[in-house]
């Protein structure tokens, strides 16, 4: 009996590699054919391309389809990590990062946190400081200073600005998205979805700033209770925490009275560092949230802090950068992969949901939002 399983196995393992094979096949004859006149040929290959792909997705992805509605369960999850035949279409750009089973099984080799934005991003970023570092050294951003010439002064200044924020976004225009949103920006779905993911044990925000996530989330989980008439024990569903150091906008500005503050801003905020947010009673059993949180450790030193105080604190949403990103640091990202370098505190996680975020004007951002739960031995 154990060896016919073994054998139905090895076929359909085989019947995977096979369709992977005409796969690949098929896609390279249609380049070839579309570098070609003959028209006929050229559809041809597109048709046997097209359907090889469709078979061979079919097979490799035919157990997670129903999986991917589920991510938000009470029950247990027992998702699979990347095949190597899925990550090999995927290396070979035959399968986008959308389409990505989801819940899955995070392992070293889950290219989660090296999206193709990221990875364009990154190099876009570092050719952007080489020209502001040109700029910034010439000589006729020093001539336009000593001589206080405006006229020299504007384009010099216009360059900057698009290199910095993105063609055509004044310094205003990423004020009054930060004042609205923050650093990166939620939508509708993203509320919606957090609302869902929490609504019985509540969310610890840590490194809130101003608040305007908190405030979007709460306002609509108080809305949702409104509207169904619920009975049960209300409460806070965001406990928003910030140690009030590098807030994104200045309360000195942005005082309770301005119209931001009264429309945007949280006035729950508490002032707290990032290990005593998520230590205290008040966040025990509650999901960790941090979004756009600064570079280097503080990421990475609160999400520990947050799994060893419970036994209950098993879900994290990280909203920001992948690897090589404005966010965290690289212990961060190899800690959810399975690479941290503490080998005795290791933890496998499941990845629940990825999703795309509000980004800031200009395109100069690479943000999404990945929620994490740690999976149960």
């Amino acid at each position: 009996m154990a060896r016919s399983i073994s054998s139905q196995s090895k076929l359909q393992n085989n019947h995977a590699i096979l369709s992977l094979t005409t796969a690949i096949g098929a896609s390279a004859a249609f380049h070839y054919y579309c570098n070609k006149s003959n028209d006929r040929n050229s559809d041809f290959a597109k048709n046997c391309c097209n359907r090889s792909l469709t078979l061979c997705e079919k097979d490799l992805t035919n157990k997670s389809v129903d999986a991917t509605e589920t991510t938000i369960t009470k029950t247990a999850l027992s998702p699979k990590p990347l095949s190597r035949v899925t990550l090999l279409l995927y290396k070979l750009k035959l399968l986008p990062y959308s389409s990505l089973p989801v819940p899955r099984l995070i392992t070293s080799r889950d290219p989660l946190f090296s999206y193709p934005e990221i990875v364009r991003g990154v190099r876009r970023r570092q050719a952007d400081e080489v020209k502001l570092q040109t700029i910034l050294s010439s000589k006729r951003l020093m001539m336009a200073r000593q001589s206080q010439d405006q006229q020299l002064m504007q384009p010099i200044l216009q360059e900057v600005n698009e290199l910095v924020y993105g063609k055509g976004v004044t310094p205003q225009v990423r004020e009054d998205f930060v004042a609205q949103y923050g650093c990166v920006g939620h939508t509708p779905d993203i509320v919606k979805y957090l609302d869902e993911l929490a609504n019985d044990r509540g969310i610890v925000e840590v490194g809130a700033g101003n608040g305007q996530w908190a405030r979007a989330i709460n306002d609509f989980h108080n809305l949702q209770r409104k509207q169904t008439n619920s009975s049960g024990k209300s409460f806070d569903l965001v406990l928003a925490f910030d140690n009030m150091q590098e807030l994104p906008l200045s309360p000195k500005i942005y005082h309770q009275r301005t119209v931001p503050a009264k429309q945007y801003f949280y006035d729950k905020v508490k002032l707290a560092s990032h290990i005593d947010a998520v230590t205290g009673f008040a966040s025990r059993g509650r999901v960790l949230m941090l979004v756009y949180p600064s570079p280097g450790s503080m990421a990475l030193e609160t999400v520990k802090a947050y799994i060893e105080s419970s036994d209950q604190n098993d879900t994290v949403v990280y909203v920001g950068e992948g690897k090589e990103g404005a966010n965290a640091d690289e212990e961060f990202f190899n800690y959810f992969l399975g690479k941290s370098s503490d080998d005795s505190k290791k933890a496998e996680w499941i990845l629940l949901k990825v999703m795309e975020v509000k980004r800031s004007p200009g395109g100069k951002g690479y943000e999404k939002m990945f929620v994490f739960q740690r999976k149960r031995l």
